[in-house]
């Protein structure tokens, strides 16, 4: 798996062969097939271990921050920053999602539900629904951002600052709401 991530590193997901992995990794392809059933479920692991090292790194290096937008702020900037590290992982993980191959789902499975408790984790303080609607809303903000990235229209730095703001937007006041504009001034201008 390690020669996989290596690969996957330098190379598009799409431009890989199985044969290229298994002779990078010293072995038979046909060793390569025993342990994987496809190249899906082979990346998937690969994917589900790098997604397990967010859990790990969380766990050595505390979140900072004394409020839940601060520690949320810091986790997401680690999980933009590590998808910055190895950008095809976002593409990866959109492909092993709607993958039919049942050991790749299940793999994805069990990266999906570490990530999302990771992911989560900071929200615990707040009543189950504001933290189920939180939730929903930062993680479609991040995968919003990471898109965007991914497909060149943002930059990494542009990815932080976009989820950073979603964060304090959030966890700040209500807006101001603008006065209404007064339409006999707007008719004027027809």
């Amino acid at each position: 798996m390690t020669h996989a991530f290596e690969t996957l590193r330098t190379t598009r997901y799409e431009d890989i062969q199985m044969r290229d992995v298994a002779d990078g990794a010293g072995v038979a392809l046909g060793t390569l097939y025993r342990y994987f059933a496809s190249k899906e479920h082979l990346f998937a692991a690969v994917l589900s271990r790098w997604g397990h090292g967010l859990d790990s790194g969380v766990k050595r290096a505390p979140l900072q921050g004394a409020s839940v937008d601060e520690q949320l702020i810091d986790l997401y900037a680690r999980t933009i920053a590590a998808f910055g590290r190895v950008p095809e992982f976002f593409r990866l993980r959109s492909i092993i999602e709607e993958s039919d191959d049942p050991y790749a789902r299940a793999l994805y499975g069990d990266y999906a539900a570490e990530i999302g408790g990771v992911l989560a984790a900071p929200l615990d303080a707040l009543a189950p629904d504001d933290r189920s609607a939180v939730n929903d809303v930062l993680l479609a903000t991040l995968h919003a951002v990471l898109r965007a990235w991914t497909t060149g229209t943002i930059t990494v730095a542009e990815a932080q600052r976009r989820m950073q703001r979603t964060v304090r937007l959030i966890f700040s006041p209500a807006p101001v709401e603008v006065p209404p504009h007064d339409s006999k001034l707007e008719a004027g201008f027809s």
